[in-house]
């Protein structure tokens, strides 16, 4: 199953939500360390708003490229959820990016994902497909403007019974 969807991202996939039909298709949506970077610990980066009636079949993300923090004195680790308005760990759960050490720079193992996602959809609500970012503090802290590189790709697979209409 894994190269069949592997073989289904190579084909151009969506990037307008206002593209969505009743067949499922993946979508396409690219996070840059531009869109994270704040003077904060954690920030939202909304992805697509989904209409009414709309599907999650499937997600896959990856680290496209590798992301570079300029670290300061603390030690701390970026992560990221994936989820809507009403969890934002609904689909990932605190992965980490990257992350630092005594002796700096580690770069951390996960970077690549994929899932069946097991979830109904609200036909009363439309629903923000979010990505949270944050800097998880082991000693010091870190803000998100330290991040000075790097970008993380989604595709959704999602289906809509309303089309592109919300």
């Amino acid at each position: 199953m894994t190269l069949v969807i592997r073989k289904q991202l190579e084909k151009i996939p969506e990037t307008s939500i206002f593209h969505i039909n009743a067949f499922p298709q993946w979508f396409k949506f690219v996070v840059d360390f531009r869109d994270i970077n704040a003077p904060a610990t954690s920030n939202v980066v909304t992805l697509c708003t989904l209409p009414i009636k709309a599907w999650i079949h499937a997600l896959h993300w990856k680290v496209t490229i590798p992301f570079e923090v300029s670290w300061g004195s603390g030690t701390s680790i970026l992560n990221f959820y994936l989820g809507d308005q009403d969890n934002k760990n609904r689909w990932v759960d605190g992965e980490p990016l990257i992350g630092t050490g005594r002796g700096g720079y580690v770069g951390l193992s996960v970077e690549d994902g994929l899932g069946i996602i097991p979830w109904e959809p609200d036909f009363d609500n439309t629903h923000d497909l979010k990505a949270d970012f944050f800097m998880d503090p082991a000693a010091g802290g870190e803000d998100l403007d330290r991040v000075v590189g790097g970008e993380i790709t989604f595709w959704f697979l999602l289906s809509s019974m309303n089309g592109g209409v919300a």
